[in-house]
């Protein structure tokens, strides 16, 4: 597995669950063919929110909920094809079946991953990385971006420019 230099690592604090949101509507938007976010962080730190913007950039309705019951969720209607797969079920089990997540972390669509650590030796090289951490402040949270690979530093660059445009705006209005 090849390890990138540190310089790819982005740190954000998100104020509320409208800021996850948008955070990974432009994630979505900015997602490209063969796209994998890991996302990792404690229950309820706001995987699944992410997931849902994302799902939104993508320009898909539906509202994505983790797949309780399914080790994956398929979402074919929007920009890209989404893959969600949620580990948590499966936990230190999870690399034992590797073996049904191959199509979803290696194809054309755009993959998330939550509780992606359980996987971690078998993630494509090329990812980004994402830890979600709780703050004192309800709904606010900080993440750690890092990017591996250059499909993923190039969605990162991207993703937290529109960002920057983003908060920038939202303080001109408030």
């Amino acid at each position: 597995m090849t390890e990138w230099p540190v310089g790819n690592v982005q740190y954000l604090t998100l104020k509320s669950v409208e800021a996850t949101l948008q955070f990974g509507r432009i994630g979505g938007e900015v997602a490209k063919p063969g796209t994998v976010f890991c996302l990792n962080g404690e229950l309820g730190a706001g995987k699944t929110t992410l997931t849902s913007g994302i799902a939104q950039g993508l320009g898909l309705d539906e509202v994505t909920q983790s797949p309780t019951f399914t080790l994956v969720a398929e979402y074919s209607d929007g920009r890209l094809p989404l893959y969600h797969m949620d580990l948590y079920r499966l936990a230190e089990q999870a690399s034992r079946e590797m073996d049904l997540f191959d199509e979803y972390l290696y194809g054309e669509g755009v993959c998330v991953v939550e509780w992606a650590q359980w996987i971690h030796d078998f993630l494509p090289d090329d990812r980004l990385e994402l830890t979600i951490h709780k703050l004192d402040q309800p709904d606010a949270r900080e993440i750690q971006v890092i990017a591996y690979g250059k499909l993923a530093m190039d969605v990162l660059k991207e993703w937290t420019d529109r960002w920057s445009s983003w908060q920038w705006i939202q303080q001109q209005t408030n």
